[in-house]
């Protein structure tokens, strides 16, 4: 293969998905209509889980009611809703780096689905917050709702470069993340703080003029510095940390213009730091089915809401 990519719900249980039925896998070479294996595939294999299954997918992802637990306005846009999951045992499907689920008001259609990333999970009380940025009748209708919404999840390719989160160990990592970008922080510093690595965290308000992830990182024990990514001083002073200060790995949560303001810093300091960011590509289906999120890099079409790709390619894509 040109590009170096997996599918993240690969051998989960959601695979084969909906896309084996129409010879568009991702993956799997015989389920995307040829008639020879050429893979590259390690794992379980795809079309021979497709047929034990008699030609059919596996589990699909359902809709689910889940109780609204919580409600806080904390700006004039900004909601933060913390509901219980009501399957607990799919609760540790959520705590996952880049997770995130599609939520909607209980009694609108299907295509009211807002992708929202996973803020932070509490897996004994099986509870899920999620911040909420009312701009359109989407989020309106969402943020209108007191007791119940439809939840559908989870997906996991909420970010590029997961495999270098979840294999971290005893690393040095700079996190920066900026305004509403920064929901996708809380969950990948506990996946780092398992894997006992060293966390520098920078936090840009942006223009929503709060740091969402400061109080649940400060519950972390990770103490946080307030920048603004426009000024000079404050990329001054992340530049000289890419250059001296021994980082193995940079996770930027935040826009594309960001990630690329990032990445050649990166490339200014000599020093060559895999680059993870959040994916900011549009999510309408999650399955690859609706192709909202495709996008062409090195002349091959790949849908951006289930592979799993290098973040530099992405953003050079």
């Amino acid at each position: 293969m040109a590009l170096n990519y997996f599918c993240v719900d690969a051998a989960s249980r959601f695979c084969p998905c909906q896309l084996a039925k129409t010879d568009s896998c991702l993956i799997c070479s015989l389920l995307q209509g040829n008639e020879v294996c050429d893979c590259n595939w390690q794992g379980v294999c795809i079309y021979q889980e497709y047929v034990w299954n008699r030609n059919k997918i596996q589990n699909r992802r359902k809709s689910l009611t889940a109780k609204i637990v919580e409600k806080e306005m904390i700006t004039k846009e900004m909601l933060i809703i913390k509901v219980l999951m009501p399957i607990k045992e799919m609760i540790a499907e959520y705590a996952q780096p880049g997770a995130y689920a599609f939520l909607r008001a209980i009694d609108s259609p299907e295509y009211y689905d807002v992708p929202l990333c996973i803020v932070d999970v509490n897996e004994e009380a099986a509870t899920l917050v999620f911040a909420v940025r009312i701009v359109g009748p989407k989020t309106k209708s969402l943020a209108a709702q007191n007791d119940e919404v439809a939840i559908r999840g989870p997906y996991w390719n909420g970010l590029f470069g997961l495999k270098y989160i979840k294999s971290s160990l005893n690393k040095k990592w700079l996190v920066i993340g900026k305004g509403a970008g920064q929901v996708s922080l809380i969950q990948v510093v506990k996946n780092l703080l398992r894997g006992n690595n060293q966390i520098s965290m920078f936090l840009d308000p942006g223009v929503i003029r709060i740091n969402l992830a400061e109080k649940h990182l400060n519950k972390l024990g990770i103490s946080t510095s307030t920048v603004n990514l426009y000024s000079e001083t404050d990329r001054q002073i992340i530049y000289e940390l890419l250059k001296d200060g021994f980082i193995d790995f940079v996770f930027s949560a935040g826009s594309d213009k960001q990630h690329k303001r990032i990445k050649n810093m990166i490339e200014q300091s000599g020093r060559h730091i895999p680059l993870i960011i959040s994916n900011n590509r549009k999510l309408c289906c999650g399955e690859g089915i609706c192709g909202s999120c495709e996008t062409l890099i090195d002349g091959k079409q790949v849908h951006l809401c289930k592979l799993q790709l290098n973040g530099i390619s992405v953003l050079e894509g």
